[in-house]
């Protein structure tokens, strides 16, 4: 969940924001409501069903400095769903969970590791890695100046998978290929392919997907954004387009997101 105004990409004295989504046939799917303070941080955040019922509050704490705190979700009719306290580097601290009559907490320490774990107030043996499963992750930069990532995952000590990412100097995904083996990967024959592009103001405009079958067939798929901006450059609305040959989408509209924004006098 976005904290600040710079996680959404909003700029300007926004105080609240509406965004609220339907389909190209009117569909209504419901709409949030964004609380933003004068410093830019997010203090509530509720979730508004189709028939405009309340049906999540998401409430955050920060100190003085702007640390987050505190993180308490709610459900309208259910009550209590978590409530995440932090450290000052970030980290989670721990965190309570609700589930119907069972209450679940967690308690970690500054690196994110698990102290300890509690079920109905009785201590939780910590769980075993059912995949034993391990990440190795390298870092360099290109010829291009762009952060370029390549993960190994593995499970059991087995190779199972490598992905190459590269980002742009926002961070931004620019490119991601994911290779089934070491001998795909050195002879750079991804089975799946992404490919991102960004307008001016660093919002995403076209993703593409490629998947290669079993069969050696790529099939791919196409999604477009096309934006309006307000004059503080804080996009209104954004149409989602995609094109799909398995699906048979062709330039379909899928979604319309539109942001209702009120800005500081």
């Amino acid at each position: 969940m976005k904290q600040t105004l710079a996680d959404t990409e909003l700029t300007g004295p926004v105080r609240q924001m509406k965004y609220a989504t339907t389909d190209p046939d009117g569909k209504y799917y419901g709409y949030e409501l964004s609380f933003f303070d004068e410093k830019g941080l997010l203090l509530k955040w509720e979730d508004y069903t189709a028939s405009h019922q309340l049906d999540k509050t998401l409430l955050y704490t920060f100190d003085d400095k702007g640390n987050l705190l505190e993180k308490t979700l709610t459900s309208a009719t259910k009550g209590p769903i978590y409530k995440n306290s932090y450290f000052e580097n970030g980290e989670l601290k721990d965190c309570t969970e609700y589930y119907g009559e069972d209450t679940y907490y967690t308690l970690y320490d500054e690196s994110g590791n698990v102290l300890q774990q509690m079920e109905n107030n009785d201590p939780v043996p910590p769980e075993e890695d059912p995949y034993n499963e391990q990440w190795e992750t390298n870092t360099h930069t290109d010829a291009d100046g762009c952060r370029v990532e390549i993960t190994r995952y593995y499970s059991f000590g087995a190779l199972q998978e490598i992905t190459r990412c590269k980002y742009n100097p926002r961070q931004q995904l620019l490119e991601e290929y994911k290779f089934q083996d070491a001998t795909g990967f050195d002879d750079n024959k991804a089975v799946e392919t992404t490919t991102c592009q960004y307008n001016e103001q660093g919002h995403l405009t076209t993703k593409i997907s490629d998947r290669t079958t079993t069969t050696g067939t790529v099939e791919r798929t196409v999604y477009r954004y096309e934006f309006t901006y307000d004059l503080h450059h804080n996009w209104i609305e954004k149409v989602e387009i995609m094109n799909n040959k398995v699906t048979g989408y062709k330039d379909k509209v899928r979604f319309i997101r539109r942001r209702e924004i009120l800005y500081a006098p």
